[in-house]
């Protein structure tokens, strides 16, 4: 599975049933998927889905066809030097990519991690970085 991020910009929907054309435009290509994050923006609709590797190409073409912006996520890397150790990161990684060793020092599983960049915007000292 491959994690994309799916910008809906809110020209494109003026009610429910545009987030059902949306939806059954990934579905027609008999796909399943997983919704791991829908957010709202000033700019529109964010959903980060979690997709199987073989559609992608398909998912993103078709997606793109209707003005929806999709950016294949990538994984992250931590800067240990700038790493105060806080643990804000943690709290949001959903696969326990970011963990305490038994020191209680943060450490970074890469084999963990499936990109979906939680953790970016919760370190105070910028210390995790998407690659």
């Amino acid at each position: 599975m491959t994690i994309i991020n799916v910008s809906i910009p809110f020209g494109l929907l003026k009610n429910i049933n545009d987030y059902s054309k949306i939806v059954n435009e990934i579905l027609r290509h008999d796909i399943t998927f997983n919704i791991l994050k829908f957010t709202t923006g000033s700019d529109g609709v964010n959903l980060l889905l979690d997709i199987p590797e073989e559609k992608i190409k398909t998912i993103t073409e078709s997606l793109k066809q209707n003005n929806i912006v999709v950016n294949k996520k990538g994984r992250v890397i931590v800067n240990i030097e700038n790493c105060i150790d806080c643990g804000a990161c943690i709290s949001l990684c959903p696969t326990d990519a970011l963990h305490f060793d038994e020191e209680e020092r943060l450490e970074f599983s890469y084999e963990k991690c499936i990109g979906c960049l939680l953790c970016l915007d919760s370190c105070p000292r910028f210390a995790i970085e998407e690659m």
